[in-house]
């Protein structure tokens, strides 16, 4: 069991095949919300941090009309997913796909309107230190939004409320402002942003 829980850190093999399919399965609604309350615009230029099997990413793209939508995620098994479920998008230039970790970001050629990451920010070796590198890509306005479901074993609301407030600190020591903090309740626990 432990060792199909770490497929939900890097995804890889067959176990990662299966985690990435229930990721997609019960991320729906989390992804739903998150990118509902970022209020993307169709000229934005939006980054998802772990990307996972591409469902943020696909729902982001039929948003996005004149903008784009970056991916980056470490996981190779989540690329070739988040391919498949995103090839239009790619085709046609709105989406793209990077493998890489959060912790060794990119440059790339455009300030970001919008950044979220979902149930990602537990696996990052430094939130703060990582927090600042994204702050740095964003143009002056931008939003980002860090949503976590926990599912350790015993998660309750309380559980989302204590790693939501942990994330808020996060946010502030790297110089964010203006953090807004939303639960909402889903099966099997509550959700919490940060954003």
């Amino acid at each position: 069991m432990k060792k199909f829980r770490l497929q939900f850190r890097k995804p890889e093999g067959l176990l990662g095949s299966i985690a990435g399919k229930l990721m997609a399965n019960v991320g729906t609604e989390k992804n739903e919300w998150t990118i509902r309350l970022l209020n993307i615009q169709k000229d934005d230029t939006v980054l998802e941090i772990g990307f996972g099997p591409g469902i943020g990413i696909e729902f982001t793209s039929k948003i996005i009309q004149d903008g784009k939508i970056v991916g980056i995620d470490y996981s190779e098994k989540m690329l070739q997913q988040a391919r498949k479920r995103n090839k239009d998008g790619i085709k046609k230039g709105k989406v793209e796909l990077i493998l890489t970790d959060v912790q060794d970001l990119p440059p790339f050629n455009l300030p970001f309107d919008k950044v979220f990451s979902i149930n990602s920010i537990i696996f990052w070796k430094d939130p703060v230190k990582t927090l600042m590198d994204i702050r740095a890509l964003m143009k002056e306005n931008a939003v980002i939004a860090i949503t976590i479901q926990p599912f350790t074993n015993g998660a309750t609301e309380d559980t989302a409320k204590q790693i939501g407030m942990e994330i808020t600190n996060y946010l502030e020591k790297a110089g964010y402002t203006n953090i807004k903090m939303e639960l909402k309740n889903m099966n099997p626990v509550a959700v919490f942003m940060a954003h």
